[in-house]
């Protein structure tokens, strides 16, 4: 069965780390209210659903502002940060160490807990873009390596040019309502024990209002979006992304880990 291995836990093990992370976290793209934004990621974190995926490229540069604001107001290392870096920081190492610095002052860091270029760097081989991520590591301005939204080939080669480190994470659209990588990715890092985060984990709103996932939502007296967060992360190697600039929505979200779906039901899910 699809979800036999389902699990509900508030923690995930990241990659072949050994440490866990939660299991929801919140993004930063397309925030509309900056000041609303920073109260709801403090109450996440608050919750324990303190990861954090931010990027160079969302808002200008002002949701690394928003990063920082955050993180003066709780311990560095209460926040897992996932940082989305603009491929064309990442051409070479002396001066990707140099641009990657500049973004980590501006969020107010020493380190991200995972640099992952956003995309294939159009003028940089994947050979170098290893080398550099490697470098980045070594530099300790990041503890882990991922990659965001590079397709499974691309993954393969990568994994074969790095030789310090692995990858332990894989960003990637995935959601109740598209399940493509369910047919390769999933099964490729389930194998070699990369964790997945899920974004458009809510499908820009489309899972709220799909007749199946009312109906599975008030069998267990829960909100559409806890179903569609709940499907997510019943697969052990995800970590379901989703974002929120409402408390309560954070708070609602943050439930999701509590909830276990019957395989009866994560079977309905997975046909539609």
């Amino acid at each position: 069965m699809l979800h036999q291995n389902q699990t509900c836990s508030e923690k995930k093990v990241l990659g072949k780390t050994g440490e866990k992370i939660p299991s929801i976290g919140f993004g930063t793209y397309n925030i509309k209210d900056f000041v609303s934004a920073e109260r709801a990621l403090l109450k996440a974190i608050e919750l324990g659903a303190s990861l954090i995926e931010v990027s160079d490229l969302y808002a200008y540069g002002l949701a690394m502002d928003l990063i920082r604001r955050v993180i003066s107001k709780v311990k560095r290392e209460e926040v897992f940060i996932v940082f989305r870096a603009d491929p064309t920081l990442l051409t070479d190492p002396q001066s990707s160490i140099f641009k990657v610095e500049q973004r980590l002052r501006r969020m107010g860091v020493t380190y991200v807990d995972v640099i992952m270029p956003a995309g294939y760097p159009e003028f940089t081989s994947l050979e170098t873009l290893a080398k550099v991520l490697e470098a980045i590591v070594d530099k300790e301005l990041a503890r882990y390596i991922g990659l965001g939204d590079f397709k499974l080939k691309d993954i393969v080669s990568i994994m074969s040019f790095l030789r310090k480190y692995e990858i332990s994470m894989v960003q990637s659209r995935y959601n109740v309502l598209n399940r493509r990588i369910e047919k390769d990715l999933i099964p490729f890092t389930s194998e070699n024990r990369i964790t997945i985060l899920a974004c458009t984990a809510l499908e820009r709103g489309n899972v709220l209002k799909h007749p199946t996932i009312l109906q599975i939502a008030g069998k267990y007296n829960a909100t559409p979006a806890q179903v569609a967060l709940s499907y997510l992360a019943s697969r052990p190697n995800v970590v379901a992304l989703t974002k929120s600039e409402n408390i309560a929505h954070v708070v609602e979200d943050t439930e999701a880990t509590k909830l276990c779906l019957k395989e009866e039901d994560l079977n309905i899910l997975a046909t539609l």
